[in-house]
């Protein structure tokens, strides 16, 4: 079981709306000042505090009158584990107000905060701890994501599984299935890159990051985020 948490990305959205999109992550959403309207699964929640979400859920956000703190978790982390966990057999739980959000986390602290879940105590036994197949699977996909000809069936040779079997296991552990998570690594690759060299070109990033070329990653980057390269470079904290 991986030791960190292995946060991809945190971002400020300010005052501007997300459209409807879903992704290989858990996430985390809250509001730094003035409540948000959003929809989880063509069910519009309005003038909430925050939400939690499993992978793969279709969600959007009006923020237009205040800004968010919006962090996505990877699934195999042990934070995305506790999520799972948290949420059960539900996708997603809204947060009315601040209360809400210090009781999914099994919190009474009165400063109870982002950085206090990034801190949360990984000797929890009740986790379920991964199948070592999917972490062998996991670091073979961080070592060979770069190559645009990297398939789901070079990955169940490495760890001698048919291909459906290894489809099958690393959807139930991971909750994503394992091209959307290779997609998701080659996105989080290019989220850093944008994010740390301005300089550095949409076409360099996307080929560095294992895509055929920059409007690839671009559509792949609006559907999975609901937000372009550029305005994220804006955004980001």
């Amino acid at each position: 079981m991986q030791k960190n948490n292995k946060l991809i990305l945190a971002l400020r959205a300010e005052k501007s709306d997300v459209e409807i999109h879903k992704h290989s992550a858990y996430q985390i959403v809250l509001t730094e000042n003035n409540p948000f309207h959003t929809t989880l699964e063509n069910k519009k929640y309005q003038n909430i505090y925050g939400f939690v979400i499993k992978p793969q859920v279709a969600h959007s956000c009006e923020c237009s009158n205040s800004n968010l703190i919006i962090i996505n978790i990877e699934a195999y982390s042990f934070l995305g584990k506790y999520i799972s966990e948290k949420l059960g057999d539900k996708n997603g739980d809204i947060f009315s107000d601040n209360l809400d959000f210090k009781r999914f986390f099994n919190s009474t602290k009165n400063d109870f905060s982002i950085q206090n879940i990034l801190n949360i105590d990984q000797s929890n036994t009740f986790i379920e701890l991964i199948d070592v197949r999917i972490e062998k699977s996991i670091a073979y996909i961080n070592e060979n994501f770069k190559k645009n000809k990297f398939s789901t069936q070079d990955i169940a040779n490495h760890i001698f599984l048919s291909h459906s079997r290894l489809a099958t296991l690393f959807k139930k552990q991971i909750g994503s299935s394992i091209g959307k998570y290779i997609l998701w690594t080659r996105l989080k690759n290019a989220i850093f890159l944008i994010l740390s060299d301005n300089e550095k070109s949409l076409t360099n990033i996307a080929l560095e990051s294992g895509f055929y070329d920059s409007s690839q990653m671009i559509k792949y980057m609006y559907q999975m985020f609901g937000i372009s390269p550029s305005k994220l470079r804006q955004k980001a904290i």
